[in-house]
């Protein structure tokens, strides 16, 4: 093995102390050159790692270096020892030789290949620092662990420390006692600590979860942004930068914004053959909630994770587990550093069996026995998706990954949306978002596997002509006509819906967009003019629910998309456009052939039932009447009228509904999650009563 050295190191007095038998260098056309310093010609018999070590000792900038000419014996040797495995999975070493070369890489590996091994091992032939930024307190404690279970000096410092452990890290620094760091991003931004590092030989910058870096990646953090500055401060040293989710354009983006040179690209394939894809279609929260009890009750024995959208749905999730089982605990950034770590120490330890958490748990967790994954609400990107279900069936035993899926779930993805586009650089951030949660709109509606639309997601075609999973619900329960091209009167229907969609110009959702095409005579549909419409009445002989069935299929189809929050609106994007103009023909995913409608009798209007009863009964109306004092004295806080608080039907529909929770007030019509987050309290408050 070969130590590769600038000249100028080699002639470096400290050097020459330790190893004053090295022959001297002589002047010559190659005097630039770096030289190749065989180990054994240093000190004979001294194990690589502690001449290493030695060397971190001489110099304090950062050469170029680089471990070369090493055997296969070498590397295997040193991972049996150190780690204890006998031979490398696959693209490790391969990643690991590029490192040792001084070589910069980005690599891309499922969750659960082994990405960590691609620095650790580096870090302990190495001489100088490892650094490692990495964005989750609980990833660095466990690997911290485990690194030092192995004799490997490593340590984490990040804002869960108390005052003595930062000491001790600083300390231990000084004295150049580590070979790998574990650094929060945020610490980028503490002056006295760069100064700390700028003394140091950082041998190798290690990015983890780099895809934070991109904000085409799902999960951008703009502390991020302040690697590549951070780099250029340690003298450039060889990056290496580790994702288990990337698209090509986010290994682009991230590829830019850490100026790899000439790097390493190893993107290993994202098939997890073991795991069983599936979304389950609910009608309301009330029966997410039910699905994911039986679920639960399903799955007698292994580890279960529950991701939620927002810390109100962890609590609501964990507490209505926590009626039937035992071993259930809750995880989000709100709970104080004491209360995540107890909780990730009882994950970890098995002593919780049942976790409900947001996306500030599980990156990097490596916890093996995991069989069940639920998404309780859906994800803002495939990538994060994607993300989170690998944490299910690491040790390569089946697992089931279920997404439960609700419309109404896109009102909580839409307000993450929404507070992007306030911030006043976020515009094209709230851009990236949206067409990031159109992609997962799409995998939600896939009509055939689902691990291919997955690797068509991520371009591995590779894996992809290895051919469908046999595992996920579109394999066990083919979809009957996934796509077809549309009779020739589904076909001029469709056209009148893009039409009218058009000419709304993204200002209606779908129940006014039915309206015009079937002809509605209501007065708030004459009030702004919808009778001008072109396609007034065009689909009058429809029945309403197949006009809606027909605008959801082109919504499913990428003719349509959805817009808005707690008022949702439809729109034409790039490919309803091409109907119009006449370029391409319709063609709808999921829709069996429509047969045509007979003309639908209305019920009566004294028929219809009310959302509150003629007969409700006198607690209703005084709960009615509280509901309107609360809104007159919201109206008045907020300066404005108080039908834009809430209208009279939906006071009488709580009135009706009595909610007892903010999951419950969800279901309220007219509650979205705005109105549920910003009055969601004090409603409660008074429908129980209470001042």
């Amino acid at each position: 093995m070969a130590l590769c050295l600038e000249r100028e190191n080699i002639q470096h007095d400290s050097f020459r102390l330790f190893f004053p038998s090295y022959p001297p260098l002589t002047k010559g056309k190659n005097h630039s050159q770096a030289i190749n310093v065989q180990v054994r010609d240093l000190i004979p018999g001294l194990p690589v790692v502690r001449q290493s070590s030695i060397l971190s000792s001489l110099f304090q900038s950062s050469p170029p270096f680089s471990l070369i000419n090493l055997t296969v014996d070498d590397l295997t040797r040193q991972l049996s020892e150190q780690f204890g495995f006998a031979t490398f999975r696959p693209g490790q070493e391969e990643v690991i030789r590029a490192v040792l070369a001084g070589r910069d890489a980005m690599t891309v590996m499922p969750t659960g290949q082994g990405k960590s091994l691609c620095y650790q091992l580096p870090a302990t032939l190495l001489p100088g620092l490892t650094l490692v930024i990495s964005p989750l307190i609980a990833l660095m404690q466990d690997q911290v662990a485990s690194l030092k279970q192995r004799g490997i000096k490593a340590a984490a410092f990040h804002s869960g420390l108390t005052g003595s452990e930062k000491h001790r890290v600083i300390q231990d620094l000084n004295q150049k006692r580590l070979q790998l760091l574990y650094l929060a991003p945020e610490r980028m931004q503490h002056e006295g600590f760069l100064q700390l590092l700028r003394t140091l030989w950082v041998s190798l910058l290690v990015v983890d979860e780099a895809h934070c870096i991109s904000q085409w990646g799902h999960d951008f953090r703009p502390d991020y942004l302040k690697i590549g500055r951070l780099r250029q401060e340690l003298t450039n040293p060889p990056c290496l930068a580790l994702t288990a989710t990337a698209t090509t354009r986010v290994q682009i983006d991230l590829c830019k914004r850490l100026s790899l040179r000439d790097p390493l690209k190893l993107v290993a394939g994202f098939r997890r053959p073991n795991l069983a894809l599936s979304v389950r279609p609910c009608q309301s929260r009330q029966e997410k909630l039910a699905t994911l009890e039986r679920l639960v009750r399903e799955r007698e024995k292994g580890t279960i994770l529950v991701y939620c959208a927002t810390r109100r749905a962890v609590e609501e999730v964990a507490e209505w587990l926590g009626h039937s089982h035992q071993s259930v605990g809750y995880y989000h950034a709100g709970l104080s550093d004491e209360e995540r770590r107890l909780v990730h120490d009882d994950f970890r330890r098995g002593t919780v069996r049942i976790l409900a958490a947001t996306n500030a748990f599980g990156m990097g967790i490596d916890k093996s026995d995991v069989r069940l994954v639920v998404h309780f609400d859906i994800p803002g990107s495939v990538e994060a998706y994607y993300q989170e279900v690998g944490r299910a069936g690491r040790d390569g035993q089946p697992a089931a990954c279920v997404l439960l899926f609700h419309e109404r779930d896109l009102a909580t993805q839409e307000y993450f949306i929404q507070l992007a586009a306030k911030d006043p650089e976020g515009s094209d951030r709230a851009a990236r978002m949206r067409t990031l949660l159109q992609e997962m709109l799409g995998y939600v509606s896939v009509p055939t596997c689902r691990q291919l639309a997955i690797l068509d997601y991520f371009s591995d075609e590779a894996e992809r002509a290895l051919g469908p999973c046999g595992l996920c619900d579109r394999c066990v329960t083919p979809v009957r006509q996934a796509c077809r091209e549309v009779s020739r009167d589904d076909a001029a229907s469709a056209k009148a819906v893009l039409e009218t969609v058009s000419w709304c110009g993204g200002r209606f959702g779908v129940s006014r967009i039915v309206e015009i095409l079937r002809g509605s005579r209501s007065k708030a549909l004459l009030a702004f003019g919808g009778e001008g419409c072109p396609t007034y009445g065009m689909c009058r002989a429809l029945s309403k629910p197949s006009v809606t069935g027909l605008v959801k299929d082109l919504i499913d189809s990428g003719y349509l998309q959805v817009e808005g929050a707690e008022y949702p609106t439809i729109d034409l994007t790039g490919r309803g456009q091409e109907i119009l103009r006449g370029t391409s023909a319709v063609i709808l995913k999921g829709a069996e052939e429509r047969p045509r409608d007979v003309p639908v009798k209305k019920p009566s209007r004294d028929r219809a039932l009310p959302i509150v009863a003629l007969g409700a009964s006198p607690e209703d109306q005084q709960i009615f009447e509280r509901l309107r004092q609360l809104r007159t004295e919201l109206a008045e806080e907020e300066n404005v009228a108080p039908f834009v608080i809430f209208h009279d039907k939906t006071l009488k529909a709580i009135a009706s509904h009595r909610p007892a929770t903010t999951g419950a007030l969800l279901e309220v019509p007219g509650i979205g999650e705005l109105k549920a987050e910003r009055y969601g309290r004090r409603v409660l408050a008074a429908v129980n009563g209470e001042k």
